[in-house]
């Protein structure tokens, strides 16, 4: 049954070069390159702050700015990370690169950075539509408390996660039959710290440390029955002496399907407490625990792909590619989790970075709109690696420096010069070199 809503006219209250929507790791950095290129920039954000997946689902730590010993993710994200850690909200000396975050420190690092950048922030909005044809985005429909309104642009980024713009606007996207399970992560107080020092170690080939004694017999109360499906568990050492932040509980779901998603949300609730009550029953390390904090909202892995340009698949990121629209480099370990299964993911683990090619951010279709982040078409192993925020930030800086300059230059995303889009990355301290990728693999 369909209803029919009145028509009516949507005011247009500001017009900008570049609207990015959403402001999670990707749509920040996407923001900030897009503005510092000469783009008057706009951001759309649903919560009250930015960060996205760092701040709301509290998920730490950033994975990963180094491989073998090398940076491979630089530029600006690399600079809202040395901000967040001045102000005591991150650590940087892991030579994994999975660098642990505090959520609150880090929101009031990424705000500083795009308001110093020039970039309006439209906090409290949620994206409701576009006005387009034939793949060109002339408007932006959002929502908030002063009702439905309208902003003109010349190029959208969609860094929604979902895909919402590019689904809005009537371009091809894909979604895989089983989805990675979304995780509730949560943050405790009173823990026996020193006892647990020897999980609190850095990452070996992109793997976290996990204590084998706690999962252990987290193994067997799940085989009971008494416990919930769980992976892990990761636990990190939270910044102050006492506090623990937690990654264990997982649950299949559609993050896409708003029904569903409610269903999960509340359900990993209620057992984000029954798990807590079991940590505390059984590990002396927990027994004084309290909950300080859980995420805004359940940390989501995937949704809704793009359809785009070209496919970043396995083969990519196992055997590096000199993909000449190379805009961003990843390297975190191919990294699948299981929906219906406490086992351990399935991983393959890279000793070297690979290229992500701008063609992967654009979609099929598209005149003046590209992507950053878990959008991206990759192949679901290619996924399994890419969707990790340190490269969702990289991803960021290469869509919105191209978006300026489509804009600049009045051409089409799958127009772009990528010669002008690779001199200006690496002038602003990108790492996108695809030359090392050889050196590199001689060395490993």
């Amino acid at each position: 049954m369909f209803i029919s809503e009145p028509a009516r006219e949507t005011p247009v209250v500001g017009e900008y070069d570049v609207v990015v929507s959403g402001g999670g790791p990707a749509g920040v950095i996407a923001a900030v390159a897009a503005a510092r290129n000469g783009a008057t920039t706009l951001l759309i954000e649903r919560y009250g702050f930015v960060g996205g997946m760092s701040t709301s689902a509290l998920v730490t730590p950033i994975s990963e700015f180094r491989v073998s010993g090398r940076q491979h993710v630089g530029g600006i994200p690399l600079e809202l990370m040395r901000i967040a850690a001045e102000l005591g909200g991150a650590e940087l000396d892991r030579d994994s690169g999975n660098w642990p975050v505090n959520d609150e420190i880090l929101k009031l690092a990424a705000q500083r950075l795009l308001l110093e950048s020039g970039v309006t922030m439209l906090l409290h909005t949620w994206f409701a539509d576009v006005v387009s044809e034939d793949g060109r985005v002339s408007h932006v429909v959002v929502q908030n408390k002063a009702g439905r309104v309208a902003y003109a642009c010349n190029a959208v980024i969609d860094c929604t996660g979902d895909a919402d713009v590019v689904r809005a606007a009537g371009l091809p996207t894909t979604k895989g039959d089983v989805l990675q399970p979304a995780s509730l992560w949560f943050q405790l107080g009173g823990v026996d710290t020193d006892a647990l020092e020897y999980v609190f170690g850095d990452a070996v080939d992109g793997i976290l440390p996990v204590s084998e004694t706690i999962r252990a017999r987290l193994s067997e109360l799940y085989g009971a029955g008494e416990f919930p499906l769980f992976g892990g568990p990761w636990i990190n050492r939270f910044f102050h002496e006492g506090m623990v932040s937690i990654n264990v509980l997982r649950e299949p779901t559609d993050a896409s399907d708003p029904e569903w998603f409610s269903r999960t949300e509340t359900s990993l609730r209620e057992k984000m407490h029954l798990v807590i009550d079991v940590l505390r029953r059984e590990f002396p390390e927990f027994r004084d625990a309290w909950l300080a904090k859980s995420g805004i909202q359940t940390g989501v892995r995937e949704t809704h792909h793009i359809v785009g340009l070209y496919e970043l698949s396995k083969d990519d990121i196992v055997n590096p590619k000199p993909f000449p629209d190379t805009i961003a480099k990843g390297a975190h370990t191919i990294d699948i989790h299981h929906t219906d299964s406490i086992d351990q993911n399935e991983l393959v683990i890279l000793r070297r970075p690979y290229n992500v090619p701008l063609r992967s951010l654009v979609p099929q279709g598209s005149e003046n709109i590209m992507t950053a982040g878990r959008v991206i078409c990759a192949d679901g192993p290619g996924f399994g690696s890419v969707r990790v925020m340190a490269t969702c930030m990289a991803m960021g800086q290469g869509a919105g420096t191209a978006a300026a300059l489509a804009v600049r230059d009045g051409m089409s995303m799958s127009e772009l010069d990528f010669e002008v889009l690779r001199t200006t990355l690496i002038e602003q301290d990108a790492i996108i070199d695809f030359d090392n990728v050889s050196a590199l693999a001689a060395e490993s």
